[in-house]
């Protein structure tokens, strides 16, 4: 039996006859600083897509909401093991991605520079992320589950100016010391 979405089949069909037209199309979607000069480029063993584009990923999650009347409307909502409950509008988690990028300047770190991110899968794990994409930096992000020694050979790889860490997270209702 196929189930698939009719409307899910028309995309397939769009992007199997003009694939460069179909991803173009659905590009113009989001917001970009500079438009692309080609949608994809492949010279094996490598590819690019949208070469000579300008956007940023974390002006696409915020700032372009904001922009559109989305302040007051809930962007993320944190959920622990321990029952609680954290929300954050757009207008807030904007904010609080703001004051985190400014710090990862206030602390040297640029367009280009990597950063490791050891942290459970919190608020705060995700407002570095954003900023570290803000910036133009790039984050690493290692499993918190991953022990010391895995950890450290992950931020010598990076080559990672910083590291963010959490000192504990929840496991099947026990703290675990990271």
């Amino acid at each position: 039996m196929d189930v698939v979405n009719p409307m899910v089949r028309r995309m397939q069909q769009e992007a199997r006859i003009d694939p460069d037209g179909f991803w173009a199309k659905e590009a113009e979607r989001l917001p970009w600083f500079k438009k692309w000069d080609s949608v994809f480029e492949w010279t094996p063993p490598t590819f690019k897509w949208f070469s000579g584009a300008e956007t940023n990923l974390a002006y696409n999650c915020l700032d372009h909401h904001v922009a559109n009347g989305r302040m007051g409307h809930a962007a993320l909502i944190g959920l622990n093991e321990l029952g609680e409950r954290r929300t954050y509008t757009y207008g807030q988690l904007l904010r609080e991605v703001e004051r985190v990028a400014g710090a990862l300047r206030g602390l040297g770190i640029d367009k280009g520079d990597r950063v490791t991110v050891y942290m459970p899968t919190t608020p705060e794990a995700i407002i570095v992320m954003l900023a570290t994409v803000r910036i133009g930096a790039i984050h690493s992000v290692v499993f918190a589950g991953f022990g010391s020694g895995a950890l450290g050979d992950r931020i010598r790889m990076s080559g990672s100016k910083a590291v963010f860490a959490a000192d504990v997270t929840w496991r099947k209702g026990k703290a675990v010391d990271l």
